[in-house]
């Protein structure tokens, strides 16, 4: 096996566990060495939220829900909180052990299944951190070309879902859906009232530390996502990713928020989406023409004395403060 291969696992489940009124969590292995958590909400009806990535479904959900005395075939809809590979990329494999379930995503995701849709993501990324210059210019457009017709990444869901929408499983169980932008432009969070519980994928991220950071394509509606949810009655949380808590904290052993850690939880998203706008302006004010590289790294050093980390090593970080000096007025040079 070389080094990149993926290591060969007898089990790809981490845990599956009761977390809350009708609600499990079925956190996976994917990947190298990746964790991500699925949610399973029961009424009379199953709903699944997530899928994981292409082989998802049958390495590891389908075992994690049989630890429950659950079936993958009984799952009636699917739920994606957004359409990145670790959340929607499983959804053909769903299919095939649940022909009959619905299929659901926000339809501003739908344009992610495209393979150029991804590549256009990061590329913009690394424009606004200042890391593109004229030869990954020529390479990126390049590469634009050649995966115009490649095949999609998923199919095209059965429904879309919306802000808005009440869902109802049956037996007093529903899931209200709540668009929250701003990791993606489909990013959807699912409140459930009766265990009062709020299922939101990668639309919250907690804080930044133990090499995590906020993932975010649009920082503007990153900020009004995290205000938005403060207002809502939750003794459950329940993220994608063992997302940290504000520094310093003990290390996050399970994505999982119950009680208190579910407050401080969307507390912890809210000061640290403030902190890296207030970290940036703070920087962009300071010396407005300096060159993009000068500002992202300025930007970094005020972010990362706002959270109590060193930043210097995060990508996620200079894209998400390249993102705001883009929202500033910062110009885009591109070095030849």
């Amino acid at each position: 096996m070389t080094a990149n291969a993926t290591p060969e696992r007898t089990e790809w489940v981490s845990r599956a566990e009761w977390v809350a009124d009708g609600i499990a969590m079925l956190e996976i292995w994917y990947g190298q060495n990746a964790l991500m958590a699925c949610y399973l909400v029961e009424g009379t009806r199953r709903a699944l939220i997530d899928t994981g990535t292409t082989d998802s479904p049958t390495q590891a959900i389908a075992p994690a829900l049989a630890k429950l005395g659950r079936r993958i075939e009984d799952i009636d809809l699917v739920l994606n909180t957004h359409g990145h590979i670790d959340h929607a990329w499983g959804n053909a494999d769903l299919k095939r052990h649940a022909p009959n379930a619905t299929i659901s995503l926000h339809a501003a995701d739908i344009f992610l299944r495209h393979q150029t849709s991804l590549l256009e993501f990061w590329h913009k990324r690394r424009l606004a951190a200042g890391d593109i210059d004229a030869a990954a210019m020529a390479f990126h457009t390049q590469r634009l070309a050649e995966l115009a017709d490649a095949p999609a990444h998923f199919p095209i869901p059965d429904r879309t879902h919306a802000g808005g929408d009440v869902i109802d499983l049956g037996g007093g169980q529903t899931i209200h859906v709540i668009h929250t932008p701003g990791h993606t432009p489909g990013s959807c969070s699912f409140y459930v009232p009766r265990a009062r519980a709020l299922l939101g994928g990668d639309s919250l991220t907690g804080s930044a530390g133990e090499g995590r950071f906020p993932l975010l394509s649009n920082v503007v509606t990153y900020r009004q996502t995290v205000l938005d949810v403060q207002h809502l009655d939750v003794e459950f949380v329940g993220p994608a990713h063992r997302y940290p808590f504000r520094p310093p904290a003990n290390p996050v052993v399970t994505p999982a928020r119950p009680g208190d850690l579910a407050r401080t939880f969307l507390a912890d998203t809210l000061t640290t989406a403030l902190d890296i706008e207030a970290g940036t302006a703070e920087a962009w004010q300071a010396n407005r023409h300096g060159p993009r590289r000068a500002l992202v790294a300025d930007a970094l050093i005020r972010v990362g004395a706002r959270l109590g980390i060193d930043l210097s090593g995060s990508d996620h970080a200079r894209a998400a403060v390249g993102l705001w000096l883009d929202v500033f007025g910062a110009p885009t040079h591109i070095p030849a």
